[in-house]
């Protein structure tokens, strides 16, 4: 009798930041090998009344409310919020980040994203989205833990646009 098991590729939360399979592959990662827990009291903090960085972060906790079962309010704020929260900021000033590119800092204490525009920081809930188990896109409820590993996250697009490559060489036109 043959019987096959299915498991998540990410059983355990590494706590090496580094040996994360994240895509696209950022420009920079670094850890410090330890543990930022999602929990009932996380909050998602914007910073300021950006329409588009709240619609990011309803975004953030529409994905994550069902599996962990988590309220996640989102709120905004003018300073940086209490321990255990993910504090989205799109006004940094950093020129080799540019329009899409984004820092994620992640201590024990909070998740801090950082980006010159909107579109930064949509690019980095995306790779958040990547650190978590699978089982975190899950619509039903799941027994966590939800815990992202601590380090840094630095990443931005090696060109200014966006395209793909079709291969007509297969194609007769």
């Amino acid at each position: 009798m043959l019987s096959v098991a299915f498991f998540s590729c990410k059983q355990h939360p590494p706590t090496d930041l580094t040996k994360e399979n994240l895509i696209p592959k950022p420009v920079s990662v670094t850890a410090t090998a330890k543990v930022f827990e999602l929990t009932k009291g996380t909050g998602i903090y914007v910073e300021g009344e950006s329409a588009e960085l709240k619609f990011i972060a309803e975004y953030l906790g529409g994905k994550l409310r069902p599996s962990t079962g988590y309220d996640l309010p989102v709120s905004s704020t003018a300073k940086a919020p209490e321990s255990g929260s993910i504090y989205l900021v799109a006004s940094g000033n950093d020129e080799e980040l540019g329009e899409e590119g984004y820092e994620i800092e992640i201590t024990k204490d909070i998740v801090k994203v950082t980006a010159n525009k909107p579109a930064g920081v949509f690019w980095a809930v995306q790779t958040l989205r990547q650190l978590l188990p699978a089982k975190a896109e899950m619509s039903s409820l799941q027994e966590g833990p939800w815990e992202f590993s601590t380090g840094q996250i630095r990443d931005y697009p090696s060109y200014p646009f966006r395209g793909s490559m079709l291969d007509v060489a297969r194609h007769f036109f």
